[in-house]
């Protein structure tokens, strides 16, 4: 009897460990060919379960938005998939926290922001509790200013010499989750309240930026925290 539970208790234990490494591991972000095929073996099997979010999605037109990006090493898209949610706090709130970055390094004035990127959408067969799986991250290779005075500027998120710009971003961006996403500080920094950076081994070239999924001011347990 004694040896029965032993091994259900270790079937359990192990059950729990793998979870938890699943959780963890880095998402894998679609390069644009990836994701468009995924979409289309998703069509063409009918695998609507793929296709249906759990969030309402929108489009993010890089090349005429009021915020325009590409994915790095690519043209701009007319159209990416998006979480409303995601776009939303872009649009109504990204600039704001570049600006504060800005002024930490006194380089000037925002006019036009442009988002270098390695992807939003993540495979969400494989990486189910990833924010990306429902479009709700973006990995931010650097920022492309252009301030008032005309002087254009890429931010690269691994130059060591714009550590203080995106502190000073990662700070506003956690307040910025909190104070309008309902979610509390994680882990009592404002920085890894929803982004993730140079403190993981998987994020020394790319800021992880989302919206995380918060229900009556907690993390919701089915994603990503941050």
């Amino acid at each position: 009897m004694k040896k029965k539970i032993l091994i259900f208790l270790s079937l359990v234990l192990s059950s729990h460990l793998i979870s938890a490494d699943e959780e963890h591991q880095h998402a894998h972000v679609f390069t644009p060919e990836e994701e468009a095929r995924f979409y289309e073996e998703a069509r063409r099997k009918g695998d609507f379960d793929i296709l249906n979010f759990r969030f309402p999605q929108t489009s993010w037109r890089e090349c005429t938005d009021v915020i325009t990006g590409n994915y790095s090493g690519y043209n701009c898209a007319n159209r990416r998939g998006i979480s409303d949610i995601l776009k939303s706090f872009m649009d109504d709130h990204m600039s704001q926290c570049v600006q504060e970055g800005l002024d930490e390094i006194n380089m000037g004035e925002l006019d036009q922001l442009h988002i270098i990127h390695d992807g939003i959408l993540g495979d969400r067969r494989h990486s189910p509790r990833s924010m990306h799986a429902e479009n709700r991250a973006i990995d931010i290779r650097a920022f492309k200013v252009t301030l008032y005075n005309g002087e254009e500027h890429t931010l690269k998120f691994n130059d060591k010499k714009y550590r203080s710009f995106y502190e000073a971003f990662r700070n506003c961006w956690g307040q910025t989750v909190v104070t309008y996403n309902g979610c509390p500080v994680y882990a009592g920094s404002l920085q890894r309240t929803g982004s993730i950076g140079w403190e993981d081994k998987n994020h020394q070239n790319h800021m992880h930026t989302s919206v995380p999924y918060c229900v009556n001011g907690s993390y919701g347990g089915y994603y990503y925290k941050r």
